[in-house]
This record gives C-alpha cells, sequence and structure tokens, in this order.
C-alpha cells in the first residue's frame, strides 16, 4: 500500500513537471506523440476528441507504444488501421476505470434527508429540492485501486474518497465547479461526501503540488479558480458542521492550503506598473505551448490560422483560457470585438482570480489565529488586506462604479464589464482604505450602469453584455450558474440588500425549474432571453446532470427557503426539452423528475453518443 502510494506521487510527479516543456504531461498516449495526433487527426473519435484520452488502456503504456509502432509510419496509418489498434488496446468507454456511487450518507427526504426541506414552503420548490436530492445517487462515482496501482494506464487521476462528477462529458472531479457541489451536498446533508470531496483536492496539492483542472493526467499542468480556501470555510462554517469536526478538517487543511497558496504566487504571476506604482499580482498562465489533448483537433485547426511563430502564443492563451474557469469568453480576445485567434489570457490580470486569492489568504489568516500561530495568521492578513489595497487601486473604476479587469499590453483597465468583475464583493476583500461591504459602496455598485444591465434579463444574470463568436461560450446570452450564486451571495450578506438578492435567486431558480419541468434535465448553463432554455455556444455539446447547477440551487432554497415562490404557470422554451417534450405551450406548476443515460457507440464506428438529447451548446 505504502509502496503503491509512493509510487503514485513519483508518477504524478513526472506529468505535472514534464518540465515545463510546454507539454499537458509527460504521457506519450495521453498528452502528446504520435499515437495522440493520430487518433485525434484521423478523426477515430468525431464528435468529441475528449473521448480518446478519456479511454483506459487494455495493456501496458510500452506496450500499447510498440503496437502503434508496427502500423508504420504515421502520416501513411489509415482509419481502419487505427481503429484496429485501438480495439486491441484501449477499453470501449471511458467510464470504465470508474464506478458508480451512491454515497451512504444519503437518506432520501422521506427518511430524514435534506434537513431544510420542511422550511420550504413552495410546493413545487419542494419537488424541485427533492429532485436535486435524488440526483446525487446518479452523480456518485469512484475510483477502484486499480487505478492508482497502474496509474500510466489511465489518464483519470486516483483519488481516494468518492466524489461527485458535474455531468455529461465530464466524468472526473473539477476543481471550481466543486465548491458549489459541495455547498449543495451540505445543504443535503450529505457533510461526508463533501468532506471526502475536499479531502480528494487535498489529495491532489499533496501528490501533484496543486489542484489540476481536474483529475485526468492531461489537466496536470493547468489549474482553475482557486476555490481550495472557500470549501474549506463553507464545510466548516456550515450550520449543520460540529465544532470538532470543522477543527478536523482546518487541521489536515492548513498545509494544504499553504501549498497551494505558493504555487499561485510562484507560478502565477505579473509584474507591472500602473499609475506610477509597481505591482504584483495574479493572472492564468495554464502552463502549456501545445493543444489541449481534450480538445487536440479544434486547438490545431484554429492554429493552423495563424502563422507558424503565433501558434505557441495561441495554444498558452487557450491553456490559460481553460485554467480560467471561462474557456472561453470575449474577456480574452485582443479586444473584445476581435477574433477567436487573438486569445491572449496570459496577458490579462484578471479581477476574480486576484479576489479570490485574497479570500484565500484572509481564510488562512483566520485559521492560522484559530490554531494560535500568531506570525502566520499576522502574516497571511497581512497579505489579505495588501491585496485588497492593490484590487482596489488596480481594478476599481470609479467612473463606472464597478471594477474592470487590468490589460498588460495596453498598460490599461480592459473597457467591458463581465460579470465575474463582482468577485472582491463576493470574497469580501476589503483593504485598508476603502470597505467595500459597506452599504454606502454597495449602493453604488448596485446603481451602476453594469448591474442595472446585466441583472435585466428574465432568465438569469448573463457573463457579461458582449456577443460570442462562434468558439466562446461565457458571453452573452448564456448564464453559468457560479456567477448568480456569487452575485447573490454578495449582496444577500448585507441585510439592505437581501430582497435586492432575492430577486435574483428568485429569476435563476425560476429559470432553472421551468428548465427542469420542460424537459426533466438540469443543464449546465442557461439562456438569459429565455427562460428555462438551455445556453449554447463552445466546442461540445451542452451537458445535462449539473453538478454546479444542482448545487446552487440548493444554497438559494437554503438562504431563501419561505421567500422563494414558483410562478403560477410556466411556458416551455422551444429550446428546453428534447423533442419529446411539449413545446410553447403552457403548463401547470409542477415539479418532474427524469432519468438521463449517457450512452457510447461502438469503438470501430469510432463515435460518440451522449444522451443529451439533441441540445448542442
Amino acid at each position: 500500500m505504502r509502496w503503491t502510494f509512493c509510487c503514485l506521487i513519483i508518477s504524478l510527479a513526472r506529468c505535472a513537471t514534464a518540465a515545463d516543456d510546454g507539454l499537458p504531461c509527460d504521457s506519450k498516449i495521453y498528452c502528446s506523440g504520435d499515437l495522440l495526433h493520430t487518433v485525434q487527426t484521423l478523426k477515430a473519435f468525431p464528435s468529441d476528441s475528449k473521448f480518446f484520452v478519456d479511454l483506459p488502456l487494455k495493456v501496458t503504456e510500452a506496450e500499447a507504444l510498440a503496437e502503434f509502432a508496427k502500423l508504420g509510419a504515421p502520416d501513411k496509418i489509415t482509419l481502419p488501421q487505427i481503429q484496429e489498434f485501438l480495439n486491441k488496446t484501449f477499453k470501449a468507454r471511458p467510464e470504465e476505470d470508474l464506478r458508480p456511487y451512491k454515497p451512504t450518507d444519503f437518506k432520501p427526504i422521506s427518511q430524514g434527508g435534506m434537513s431544510i426541506y420542511a422550511n420550504i414552503t413552495d410546493a413545487n420548490y419542494k419537488a424541485l429540492a427533492e429532485a436535486i436530492h435524488i440526483k446525487w445517487e446518479s452523480l456518485g462515482r469512484q475510483i477502484p485501486k486499480t487505478v492508482e496501482e497502474n496509474q500510466r494506464q489511465h489518464s483519470i487521476i486516483y483519488l481516494p474518497h468518492p466524489f461527485i462528477i458535474p455531468g455529461g462529458r465530464f466524468r472526473e472531479i473539477y476543481y471550481w465547479d466543486s465548491f458549489w457541489t459541495i455547498q449543495g451536498l451540505l445543504v443535503s446533508g450529505m457533510a461526508e461526501t463533501a468532506r471526502g470531496m475536499i479531502r480528494n483536492f487535498i489529495h491532489l496539492v499533496n501528490t501533484v503540488g496543486h489542484i489540476p483542472n481536474g483529475n485526468r493526467v492531461y489537466y496536470m499542468k493547468r489549474s482553475q479558480p482557486p476555490f481550495l480556501a472557500l470549501m474549506v470555510e463553507a464545510f466548516v462554517n456550515h450550520k449543520d458542521t460540529t465544532p470538532a469536526a470543522g477543527r478536523e478538517l482546518i487541521d489536515e487543511a492548513l498545509p494544504a492550503l499553504v501549498k497551494e497558496h505558493k504555487f499561485w504566487t510562484d507560478n502565477r504571476v505579473a509584474t507591472f506598473t500602473y499609475n506610477s506604482k509597481n505591482y504584483t499580482l495574479n493572472i492564468y498562465k495554464g502552463g502549456i505551448s501545445e493543444p489541449r489533448p481534450e480538445s487536440y483537433r479544434e486547438d490545431r485547426e484554429i492554429a493552423e490560422t495563424l502563422p507558424a511563430d503565433q501558434q505557441e502564443r495561441f495554444y498558452r492563451a487557450i491553456g490559460a483560457g481553460a485554467e480560467s474557469g471561462w474557456d472561453f469568453s470575449t474577456r480574452w480576445m485582443d479586444t473584445q470585438d476581435a477574433d477567436f485567434n487573438t486569445i491572449r489570457t496570459h496577458t490579462i490580470v484578471p479581477v476574480d482570480l486576484n479576489a479570490l486569492l485574497c479570500a484565500h489568504e484572509r481564510i488562512l489568516g483566520d485559521y492560522y489565529t484559530l490554531t494560535g500561530n500568531t506570525s502566520e495568521a499576522e502574516r497571511f492578513k497581512s497579505l489579505a488586506q495588501k491585496r485588497g489595497d492593490e484590487i482596489h487601486e488596480v481594478f476599481w473604476n470609479d467612473a463606472k462604479a464597478m471594477w474592470r479587469d487590468y490589460d498588460l499590453k495596453t498598460g490599461a483597465q480592459r473597457e467591458d464589464f463581465y460579470i465575474s468583475h463582482i468577485a472582491p464583493l463576493f470574497t469580501r476583500c476589503s483593504g485598508s482604505t476603502v470597505n467595500i461591504t459597506a452599504t454606502p459602496f454597495m449602493n453604488r455598485l448596485l446603481h451602476s450602469y453594469d448591474m442595472k444591465t446585466v441583472t435585466s434579463y428574465p432568465g438569469g444574470v448573463p457573463q457579461g453584455l458582449k456577443e460570442p463568436n462562434k468558439h466562446t461560450q461565457w458571453d452573452l446570452p448564456n448564464a453559468w450558474p457560479p456567477h448568480q450564486l456569487m452575485l447573490v451571495e454578495s449582496f444577500a450578506a448585507n441585510s439592505e440588500f437581501r430582497s435586492q438578492a432575492l430577486q435574483w435567486a428568485q429569476k435563476w431558480v425560476t429559470a432553472v425549474d421551468t428548465g427542469h419541468r420542460c424537459s426533466g434535465y438540469f443543464y449546465e448553463k442557461y439562456d438569459v432571453n429565455k427562460v428555462g432554455a438551455y445556453g449554447g455556444g463552445g466546442e461540445y455539446a451542452v451537458q445535462e446532470g449539473f453538478g454546479w447547477t444542482n448545487g446552487g440551487i440548493l444554497r438559494l432554497l437554503e438562504l431563501f427557503p419561505s421567500e422563494l415562490r414558483a410562478p403560477a404557470s410556466h411556458t416551455c422554451p422551444a429550446t428546453a426539452a428534447p423533442p419529446t417534450a411539449t413545446i410553447g405551450t403552457t403548463v401547470a406548476s409542477s415539479a418532474t423528475t427524469a432519468g438521463t443515460s449517457f450512452m457510447v457507440a461502438g469503438l470501430i464506428l469510432g463515435s460518440i453518443a451522449v444522451a443529451l438529447r439533441g441540445v448542442l451548446e
């Protein structure tokens, strides 16, 4: 057991440190090399590049590479040859190294599960809460020990505790998604599952050195927005967490939180001068200069529209964009109206990333105070206050009464607004001179042009006010769950603005509930122009499940159990449901539940069929 764990650390360290060579990891199967290139460019799996890199091997890595070499020159290999090779060396389905898991702390509501259920006064939202609660059972996964023992035959990274996946093509744990999933699990009374997910992230910090985008080797070099400290805080502060359980997790998490902070402050920084003052703040980098393996073909096709000397810059920028979680958005383009191939995420200093690290530093200060380590407590409190001051100095735009991202290329703030810009309020990141949680300051924010405009849509709050291009999905008209929750929680924390936060919460719960009634599904994102419609755009089909959507709704029902009320009737938008549903008609208020299936076509056919009911994102 000890030997296996040591081997796992060595294997993951090799992948993580594929030594700043720009490769996603050191695997010649899952991250780079002729085999990956041939399978992806021959379109062995034409629907989704991710399908191949999620497949486990039947044989060892060395045996697979030897079999591939027998096929001859890579540029002469045909599609039938590669299909025969894949049948011989790879298992047929990505799920074959995952096991379904029914969480042991799940209780049906009839048996006392979800304590807040009794406080929800609206009958339809009771049904909605139960539908989401039940969904946890279908999204639970665990990884068998054989993966740990044979890590090089898998792209999935072994995790010691069971976890909840987002759903659809996302068959693994994801970093920032999990914050809202954990919030929902806590509402459902599933503290052990929530704690296990946090412990998985601690495990990744201890084995990889940071938390990857997700637990796949091809995600190893890039992370996602740093939410680990906020996850721990959410668990510790939840009303059902005992002081002993909270303290136990704090003690376990503290070393990993420090290590995670060091990763970001050592490896993801930019130093610049603004208004005659020097700053060092954090940026997304992504750590790669090659195509993302899970989007290999798509990345290459776009890169090939650029001169050869610009392609590495493009790959670095999309790696950074994926690390941001906003993959992709006009937010990262050279100008917000520019083509996708101008993306330059790594030259933009994001408001939200620095606000999250401010929270990380604040929480470390609090927890070191709790443990009696006064020197470390003061160090991190000082870092948080300094970052709060710098966020105000660099990102705050007084004329707009709102924050803005900073552009290293132009040496100025970026022009356009994105909902991520409210992150300092969400993380309560005040400095020494301005209290951003004070009522007068929040009132200015609320009445800014940005806030008035972005909150005016019927189906939620969009990511920004720019129209997307064909490669982006984090733009108008899409509303993504995390930022609905960030906005609501930012203002609900001040009693003066609770009624306003309730209005936004109501709008979002209505949208998700309408989509669920009309289709039986919970989606990854929604269209703000059509209440209940799934969102579109991006590089893959719309995904159903869906972890952060479900968790976020339960969190809102926890915040406003008696105030949230379902409308008397709902109209199903044409893009809410599969063809079997009744579209464009008005239906009485009643929540329904529906299962979902995830099916994969045969390997020789080289196609993936996810039961997404014909919905395109």
